[in-house]
């Protein structure tokens, strides 16, 4: 089957009436649907009836021009509330122009902010929507503007948000009363818009906000069938990891397995079910007590990331210490190595979010497992004072600084870690968080994955969290703490090597 074509007969996504079918009696893919809003310029229809600039509203608020448009109602030649004859508003150009301060003048001068117009019947927020102007967005909502209302095709804005696979516009939509699985006239949810249109981070703001993912259309297809008519590999991982049905079958009796062999896409199905854990017929390729199947689990594979270095630093720098420099650089190589193939295998086996290191709890067990054996050599090589030779006796006071740096740098540092960020909360306080957002002119910092607010200083690796407004102060104050403590560990370390008389061949 041609991949311009659904899967079987069943009902496709369409922009336009579902009514419509193609010559060979099978519903055609819907085409583009980010541009179907109407653009074209307002063309005069003869010489006769052509207007000048300065008194043809429409231009103007396409222009943005305020002043022109005032002196336009303060002469009376138009009023809020003029519409054309397709019932297209000032306010709906100026909305799909991104003219924010004439958005807000006609909003302030009583626009109709719900008014629909053009040949989609659409209101001025899904223009601006379609356009991805999330400050025009934010503002429309701000005024009242309903999120529920459809065009004449049956999209909402969240619908058409999606068509244009702008995460960042989603997440700021979800926060409004709009149910993540509301449906489109064919029951067509927005996760199965971001699947069939292959927009991965889509997908993934739909399934982090709690979509259903074996929800079905009016043909008994699931999200997962969607992914599988587009055929992209994110798509369609992502929504298998969420615990998608495998074995689903639509109306027709198809399964997914079925719509990748119509659609030519069954290496996409076979790859992402492999990557997922899971043999190419969609059964389990790991018994419940294998190692495979431990880890599948994501607290035992972020144990493993967080706890692997303080069993390999040891071992690195024990090498490194007790050989000779070209031995030891041969063998430490050889170990890292091997630690890499081992985190490399184990990372195929777990979830898809462990692929990526930078997102896993590694980086922040190379510093966890970095300032233990630097405390445990304080501790039992540094500090003691059995004899005058060890740096209590000769520097009480600099092993109490370091002692101070170092305890309150690991309080903060954990506290960088386990302290929220500054998450938009999904359920409670949107309003406060949305006009925060607002206000301080975040929007465009917003990330798909973390949903945060400023200020926003993005993923750290090292804390294996994100640094926004809740734990920026503990980040720097770590941070400030690690920078003296080093100085101050480094300077007790040259004290006692110089007490000691020649350096240290082994530790940790």
């Amino acid at each position: 089957m041609s991949s311009s074509r659904g899967p079987g007969s069943s009902p496709l996504p369409t922009t336009r009436s579902s009514s419509a079918t193609s010559s060979t009696g099978k519903t055609p893919l819907p085409p583009d649907t980010a541009n179907a809003v109407e653009l074209n310029a307002m063309q005069p229809i003869g010489v006769a009836e052509a207007i000048a600039l300065e008194l043809d509203i429409m231009q103007l608020a396409r222009l943005g021009e305020i002043t022109a448009i005032k002196e336009l109602f303060d002469s009376g030649k138009y009023d809020i509330s003029y519409r054309d004859e397709e019932g297209i508003t000032p306010l709906h150009w100026a909305a799909i122009n991104n003219r924010y301060e004439l958005c807000k003048f006609l909003l302030d001068s009583g626009a109709d902010v719900n008014a629909k117009g053009g040949e989609s019947v659409a209101t001025p927020v899904m223009w601006a929507a379609q356009r991805c102007h999330h400050y025009i967005v934010h503002l429309l909502l701000q005024y009242g503007a309903d999120p529920l209302l459809t065009d004449i095709q049956g999209f909402n804005i969240l619908h058409l948000a999606t068509f244009d696979g702008n995460a960042f516009l989603l997440v700021l939509l979800l926060h409004q009363e709009i149910p993540v699985d509301v449906t489109d006239p064919q029951g067509h949810t927005g996760l199965m818009w971001a699947a069939y249109k292959g927009f991965p981070s889509c997908v993934d703001v739909f399934l982090r906000w709690g979509a259903d993912v074996n929800a079905t259309d009016e043909g008994g297809l699931a999200p997962l069938h969607w992914s599988l008519v587009k055929g992209t590999t994110g798509c369609v991982q992502k929504i298998i990891e969420y615990g998608a049905d495998r074995f689903a079958e639509t109306k027709e009796g198809k399964t997914p397995s079925i719509v990748a062999d119509e659609m030519k896409t069954t290496h996409i199905w076979h790859h992402a079910l492999g990557e997922c854990g899971y043999k190419p017929d969609g059964t389990s390729s790991a018994a419940p007590s294998s190692i495979g199947h431990i880890l599948r689990s994501t607290q035992h594979m972020s144990r493993f990331y967080f706890l692997l270095p303080f069993a390999a630093l040891p071992a690195v720098v024990t090498i490194l210490s007790s050989l000779s420099i070209y031995v030891s650089i041969l063998f430490t190589l050889l170990f890292i190595f091997g630690v890499h193939l081992l985190i490399k295998w184990v990372s195929k086996k777990g979830p898809l979010d462990f692929r990526v290191l930078q997102r896993t709890a590694l980086p922040a067990g190379v510093f966890s497992a970095s300032a233990f054996w630097v405390a445990l050599r304080w501790l039992h090589i540094i500090l003691p004072s059995k004899t005058i030779l060890y740096t209590y006796s000769t520097s009480p006071f600099l092993n109490l600084v370091f002692l101070v740096l170092f305890a309150f740098m690991i309080y903060f540092y954990t506290c960088a870690m386990i302290e929220d960020p500054g998450f938009v909360p999904k359920l409670s306080s949107r309003n406060e968080q949305k006009a925060e957002t607002a206000e301080e002119q975040t929007l465009q910092a917003m990330q798909a994955m973390c949903v945060e607010t400023g200020p926003l200083l993005s993923h750290c690796p090292w804390i294996n969290n994100c640094v926004g407004n809740n734990n920026f102060r503990q980040f720097m104050l770590y941070l400030i703490l690690l920078w003296f403590g080093i100085i101050v560990y480094v300077r007790l370390v040259f004290i006692c090597k110089r007490l000691s008389g020649h350096p240290f061949r082994y530790g940790y």
